[in-house]
């Protein structure tokens, strides 16, 4: 299946790379990190790869992979973005 070239190309460094498998093969984890890590690289390993097809290996909709391969392009992290509003407060 092929679709257009993604507009965020992700190279990864040896370290990065290492540390993002070992993360996608996590079981303790949380679930979405283990995704954007998989999403992240399937798109270093296989340039080539559409986001169409990406998301289909995966598991997601195609909105998630473009989200995350645009983060992390940009910041290089797969953490979610700050939320608005006033912090959260517990009672003692």
């Amino acid at each position: 299946m092929n679709g257009p070239d993604p507009s965020y190309p992700i190279e990864l460094e040896e370290a990065e790379q290492l540390a993002l498998l070992k993360l996608s093969r996590a079981t303790t984890a949380p679930q979405a990190q283990v995704v954007r890590a998989k999403i992240v690289l399937l798109a270093h390993d296989h340039p080539e790869y559409s986001n169409v097809q990406i998301a289909k290996l995966v598991g997601c909709a195609l909105s998630t992979v473009r989200k995350w391969r645009k983060r992390f392009s940009q910041t290089k992290q797969l953490t979610d973005a700050p939320r608005s509003g006033a912090p959260r407060r517990f009672s003692p």
